[in-house]
């Protein structure tokens, strides 16, 4: 007996070179092809199976092994994408990083994990192809550094939009080779979409964000910060309900940075139903939104706060100057001391038991250091300006007989201070009703009566080309201009994404250009017909 054991011994070690190396390569690709074929299973899932749709990404993410670049494929319509300004020298490329598309003919939504590359100067697309990144995800949110683009969270739904998923995963995409990281998230945030990141000095600073699996939505407003010298998360304010110091859970807000500042501006969230939580029955009669299909009430807010990295301290900045009004889904980019602001989205009721949304293409700038609204006064190109609009000739505001209108500081003391007040309080025909009531005559009056004079719009006529109002704008300041891309339109109560490519010189204000067209333009005119005819509809059944 001892005697074999030692002849299996003797066989076991006297085998030729190399056999214990070719069985664990052996014994290593027969575990890939078992993983591989869980996979293969797992994507035997319908539409609202998650985990086999994420699967089937995995599969054919392992199938690419390579790091490559596709020069001149433009992305594909999509919103609630991330869209930085990659660091160079020359500052002359964005990037673009995920989303999702809405098939209004087939009701699906497809999420994408993608990357693509923007050359401003060249107006050139390509897509970059790095596997074993991210899975693909919507809403969450990007950062840049010098070296690497860091991505938080997100969600993913499935093609029916039936269930979610919500990561609170941490990647960081190398800029040198495309390659990706998954870096270690312990005691960070939990899972979560619609939150904001920005970089603070040597850190991430992240605010809000909602969790939904598909029934009763949670909002946050809780602050963290991730250290990018530790790779190490550390909560910075409260992870429940908060008291008048500090702002009230979120999702859909925009930050902004200015030295030691972080500023947070307005945002989206559902209270619960007041059967299903006695304490927001008070906080419901006073708020203003739209119920959801839950039941709960939809609140857009439209204040802005203000947190100190050095003391931790909060606090509400009042109003001040011409704000925009209540919306939802801006886009925000910051220039030098301004957060540069444009689009959104609100709400309303319309007859008949309708609710139909109204969209914005207004642009606004928020001075960060004196903390003031103000519209942002696009003109229309050099040779483009006509009537009222452009003015005197010593450039002063021209009333509608074109002579110049002259406004003392006094005056227009008095102008600013009860245009605020009335932009804040009325909308579209009950402002003109309200400079009557507000008793606003002679010079005053016939500014307040041509906004564009004011400030809105400053010299553009009726037919200054800019981009069609919209929610969801994905915006990036690259050296001195402004780069929009897309956004989302409602057009015969049917949402369209928009993929359209516009640039604003903001050191000039000389005008917007159309870098690139929409792809989807019949699609918007055949709706925006279908539209009309409806309205007449109505108006013929009224």
């Amino acid at each position: 007996m001892g005697s074999g054991r030692d002849k299996r011994k003797k066989a076991k070690g006297g085998g030729k070179p190399g056999a214990g190396a070719e069985k664990t390569a052996r014994k290593s690709e027969q575990n890939e092809g078992k993983a591989v074929r869980r996979l293969e299973r797992k994507t035997q899932g319908g539409e609202d199976d998650i985990d086999a749709l994420l699967a089937k990404f995995k599969l054919e993410d392992a199938a690419a092994t390579a790091i490559r670049v596709e020069p001149g494929v433009r992305p594909s319509p999509r919103v609630y994408s991330t869209f930085n300004l990659l660091p160079s020298q020359k500052e002359n490329e964005l990037i673009l990083f995920g989303g999702e598309w809405y098939d209004s003919e087939k009701d699906k939504t497809h999420v994408y994990a993608d990357l693509f590359v923007l050359d401003v100067e060249k107006v050139a697309w390509r897509r970059i192809v790095s596997p074993k990144g991210p899975l693909p995800r919507s809403s969450h949110q990007s950062v840049m550094t010098k070296y690497h683009m860091y991505v938080f969270g997100g969600e993913f739904t499935s093609l029916n939009q039936e269930k979610f998923r919500h990561y609170n995963d941490l990647w960081r995409l190398n800029l040198a080779d495309w390659s990706w990281e998954q870096l270690p998230g312990r005691g960070g945030p939990s899972p979560r979409s619609g939150h904001r990141m920005v970089l603070q000095r040597n850190r991430l600073l992240l605010f809000g964000g909602f969790w939904d699996a598909g029934k009763e939505p949670k909002y946050y407003n809780d602050l963290w910060a991730f250290h990018l010298t530790d790779l190490q998360w550390e909560c910075l304010g409260p992870t429940t309900q908060t008291g008048s110091s500090w702002p009230s859970p979120r999702g859909g807000c925009q930050l902004a940075v200015h030295g030691e500042l972080l500023f947070v501006f307005g945002g989206y969230s559902v209270l619960p139903p007041p059967d299903k939580d006695p304490a927001a029955k008070a906080a419901k009669r006073k708020s203003a939104g739209d119920d959801d299909d839950e039941g709960g009430k939809g609140v857009v807010h439209d204040d802005v706060w203000c947190y100190d990295t050095k003391s931790g301290a909060w606090e509400r900045v009042r109003k001040a100057g011409m704000a925009p009004s209540a919306r939802t889904g801006f886009g925000m980019a910051r220039h030098g001391r301004r957060a540069v602001y444009f689009g959104g989205v609100v709400d309303q009721a319309g007859g008949r038991d309708r609710v139909y949304s109204e969209l914005f293409n207004e642009a606004y700038q928020f001075d960060l250091e004196t903390r003031r609204w103000f519209p942002l006064a696009v003109r229309a190109p050099r040779g483009k300006r006509a009537g009222a609009a452009a003015g005197g000739a010593d450039g002063a505001p021209a009333l509608a007989d074109g002579s110049a209108l002259q406004v003392t500081p006094a005056q227009r003391a008095r102008l600013e201070a009860a245009a605020t007040c009335i932009q804040a309080s009325f909308r579209g025909y009950a402002v003109r009703k309200a400079y009557t009531a507000y008793k606003l005559g002679g010079a005053v009056s016939e500014l307040l009566y041509s906004p564009a004079l004011y400030g809105v719009d400053v010299g553009a006529s009726a037919d200054t080309v800019k981009p069609r109002a919209r929610a969801a704008p994905l915006m990036a300041v690259a050296r001195n201009t402004l780069w929009l891309l897309g956004g989302m339109v409602e057009v015969a109560h049917t949402d369209v994404v928009l993929d359209d490519v516009w640039s604003l010189d903001l050191s000039k204000l000389d005008g917007w250009t159309c870098v690139q067209e929409n792809t989807g333009g019949e699609e918007l005119k055949d709706l925006s017909d279908w539209e009309s005819d409806e309205e007449d509809s109505d108006s013929e059944a009224e």
